[in-house]
């Protein structure tokens, strides 16, 4: 047996595994820890099959794809990168089909609230128009994508999200943030603009 393909499927087993995040926390979000293990045992046995390679036979291969798995690894575990990348990567698979949607709500030819093309969805017009598509969560804590043309929805990141009170003030500002905050029936807390007027939101 080739004593690279352990060490070549470990990376791209890990790489694969952040890049899916989202996906895998929903779909299998029970076996996630026992994935994790598997790839974090593997991982070990990669980087000593390595280590062992390079010390006896110097071979520069090795020496790189050690380099590749450490890396992948330590950006995987570590940061959000990938996870962010695979979050912007499902985005715009999904764009087409959610611009499609907002099309026809807009035009009337569809309901404020559905399912489309096996994409669930619903939509807000007060006090500006907006459609939301849920990625996932448990009852109001979940997050996902929201049409918003306005684009006031980024105002949320001005505010304090521990969210001590949940009352407007009396400030015309505050009473718009206030609304923005408690849009989709949710406890907005963060946005993040992906593309135009598409932005991940994440709601407690």
């Amino acid at each position: 047996m080739n004593p690279f393909v352990l060490p070549l499927s470990c990376t791209l087993f890990v790489f694969l595994r952040f890049l899916f995040h989202h996906d895998l926390i929903i779909n299998l979000w029970i076996l996630v820890w026992a994935i994790d293990a598997v790839i974090i045992g593997l991982g070990l046995i990669s980087v000593i099959q390595l280590i062992v390679i390079i010390r006896k036979k110097h071979n520069r291969f090795a020496a790189i794809l050690l380099s590749a798995l450490l890396a992948i690894g330590g950006i995987s575990y570590g940061t959000d990168l990938v996870k962010d990348l695979g979050l912007r990567l499902r985005f715009h698979r999904l764009k087409p089909a959610y611009s499609e949607i907002v099309e026809k709500i807009s035009s009337g030819k569809m309901t404020g609230k559905g399912t489309h093309l096996g994409i669930r969805y619903e939509s807000e017009t007060d006090p500006v128009p907006r459609v939301s598509f849920s990625w996932g969560g448990m009852i109001d804590n979940w997050y996902g994508i929201i049409y918003d043309p306005s684009g006031k929805i980024m105002r949320i990141n001005e505010s304090d999200p521990r969210f001590p009170d949940q009352n407007p003030d009396t400030t015309n500002e505050d009473k718009e943030l206030w609304k923005i905050r408690m849009i989709f029936g949710g406890v907005l807390y963060k946005a993040e603009r992906l593309s135009d007027h598409w932005y991940l939101c994440w709601f407690t």
